[in-house]
């Protein structure tokens, strides 16, 4: 059988990201900002492993980018810390990153102080409190992760679908009472996170917060993800 060439190959594999990404040591991504970050080499070796095995090499280098930006805790502390890395992730539009991180340093039992303190204001406008929830499970991607919608929220414009989303790994309980609320351009072919909201047994929210819009603006759905399924699901 013929090789084909390497520069082809390379050629390929930058449409997706860098070669190295894919072949080599994907905890090497993230793992110096985790370091720097605070945490320890365990907890390094830990955080990082959930996070590969979770994300994306996109993904990865997302939150690489937009961690390495940040030079001062938003705290006051004198050096980075934990919470700083989760106030990051809050920032980023895309609620994948932060519920990954989220569930990592959870499940390697690193704890952080909230980076803000939570207010809980009334649901944002298109999402009716008194209406009970309709999970719909919408499918799995390639890792396993899958995607639901609670079509009692789901709102239509004219190119574009508004809803709450959950997201559940195989590992993790069906419902963990956390969920997003996504903006799903048909058109154009993107996905913005507004916010995400905790809610407890009962179905009250205990939690809501409003993502701030991303300077970079929405992110173009990827191919094998449940966004991809979200956007499939909504908007064909």
């Amino acid at each position: 059988m013929r090789l084909l060439p390497l520069a082809f190959l390379l050629s390929l594999a930058g449409c997706a990201g860098n070669v190295a990404d894919y072949v080599g040591d994907r905890t090497a991504i993230v793992g110096p900002e985790l370091a720097r970050y605070g945490l320890d080499a365990e907890q390094t070796r830990c955080v990082g492993a959930r996070l590969t095995a979770a994300l994306t090499p996109l993904q990865l280098r997302r939150l690489t980018r937009t961690a390495a930006s940040v030079q001062q805790s938003y705290f006051g502390a004198d050096r980075l810390e934990l919470r700083d890395l989760m106030h990051v992730a809050t920032t980023m539009s895309d609620p994948q990153i932060r519920l990954e991180l989220a569930r990592a340093t959870e499940g390697c039992g690193i704890g952080a102080p909230p980076p803000v303190a939570e207010v809980s204001p009334p649901p944002p406008p298109g999402t009716p409190a008194e209406r009970p929830a309709e999970w719909l499970n919408l499918g799995s991607a390639p890792t396993g992760q899958s995607i639901a919608v609670d079509a009692a929220t789901l709102e239509r414009e004219p190119s574009a679908r508004r809803a709450w989303f959950r997201l559940t790994n195989p590992d993790q309980p069906a419902d963990t009472g956390i969920s997003y609320l996504l903006r799903i351009d048909c058109t154009g072919r993107t996905i913005e996170a507004l916010g995400h909201r905790r809610q407890d047994a009962a179905g009250a929210t205990t939690e809501f917060r409003e993502y701030a819009r991303d300077s970079e603006g929405p992110l173009a759905v990827e191919g094998g993800t449940v966004m991809e399924i979200a956007f499939l699901a909504l908007c064909t």
